[in-house]
């Protein structure tokens, strides 16, 4: 099954933003879709809108709408049917805005951070191994010529770079193969695809997210009028990993067995503590749908700061590693240069 090809997260966020505005002004969609037509000068996203506007016009609904162009995520076609049936499109589509404009600010942080020092390792790399296998050796053949041997560093460079040019291209085919494999296996084998997406369900981040997610989901339903159990059900579809349906299996369980929502909902780990007081709280004054989209903007704002710091960590480290192979390199060829100024002189 070929992979389908989504909008960028910044479309999605753009088109989130002009949406929340039209229907929170109180027209219906169908009329807020006509009044972006007209002030849209993207020929692809007019495309778009008229697809979806047409959609709805024969009485699709608008998440079915949305659904048919096949160019946006699972979630958010899932948060845009919770929106629907809620009636709060508006406050779903700002939602989704933020979003997704937050996950382009962290893709884009993640690029810039990956791409300059990748570029820079394998020039850096390229330069070692053309040292080691064409330039070097010249240093040697002067040095026999002049009746003496290069320094220690500098002839292991020589010896290693015969060993380089044999296994270089071995080691560069090899790891290019495991990588394409590897993404392979992701995209089209379920089970490994199923595996790691397991394993990353189960890291602190993942769990973060899934909280912000679950907490934003509630928030809305419970604003719509809808109650505990009618917004449990509405999660539960909206939801897709099976680490968050599995906790909310468990507070279904834990109020079937008579435990009041809050005392449920704390026994499954979802939240820490101290949200935990903050949604008792909010329960027992009934401002839970404000709370919990706190807890969600907050929680959001977490996993931005925990990925934004680990690229902060990498891009240094990975200056520091280029320096320490450059200064290498640079110390090799003027030992030998050193040496055969040295003998001249």
């Amino acid at each position: 099954m070929s992979k389908k090809h989504y909008l960028s997260n910044e479309d999605i966020s753009v088109l989130c933003s002009e949406l929340a505005t039209v229907v929170s002004s109180g027209i219906t969609i169908t009329d807020g879709i006509l009044v972006m037509l007209q002030d849209d000068e993207d020929k692809k996203k007019a495309v778009l809108l008229k697809q979806i506007l047409s959609c709805i016009e024969q009485g699709s609904t608008v998440t079915d709408a949305f659904r048919k162009a096949e160019l946006f995520p699972s979630y958010f076609l899932k948060m845009v049917e919770v929106g629907e049936t809620t009636g709060r499109l508006d406050v779903v589509f700002s939602s989704l805005s933020v979003y997704y404009s937050n996950l382009d600010e962290i893709s884009g942080s993640v690029r810039s951070a990956v791409t300059y020092p990748a570029v820079l390792l394998v020039v850096v790399l390229a330069v070692i191994i053309l040292l080691s296998v064409y330039v070097l050796p010249i240093f040697s053949d002067v040095f026999s010529s002049l009746g003496l041997v290069l320094p220690d560093g500098a002839r292991w460079l020589v010896e290693a770079g015969g060993t380089i040019s044999g296994i270089a291209v071995i080691v560069i085919g090899t790891a290019a193969l495991l990588i394409i494999a590897g993404v392979i296996l992701y995209k089209a084998v379920r089970p490994v695809r199923n595996l790691i997406q397991h394993i990353a369900s189960h890291t602190k981040t993942a769990k973060t997210l899934y909280a912000a997610r679950f907490s934003a989901a509630l928030s809305m339903t419970l604003s719509s009028g809808m109650d505990i159990n009618e917004s449990l059900d509405m999660c539960e579809t909206l939801l897709e990993n099976d680490y968050m349906r599995e906790k909310l299996a468990e507070c279904r369980k834990n109020m079937e067995d008579g435990a009041p929502f809050v005392q449920a909902l704390a026994e499954t780990g979802i939240f820490t503590a101290v949200n935990m007081r903050m949604i008792s709280i909010a329960f027992n004054t009934g401002t839970l749908d404000k709370a919990m989209a706190s807890i969600s903007e907050k929680a959001q704002k977490k996993v931005s700061a925990v990925i934004q710091t680990a690229v902060s960590r990498f891009e240094p480290t990975m200056v520091v590693i280029m320096a320490a192979a450059v200064g290498f390199i640079l110390i090799s060829v003027m030992i030998p240069l050193m040496s055969i100024m040295t003998v001249i002189g």
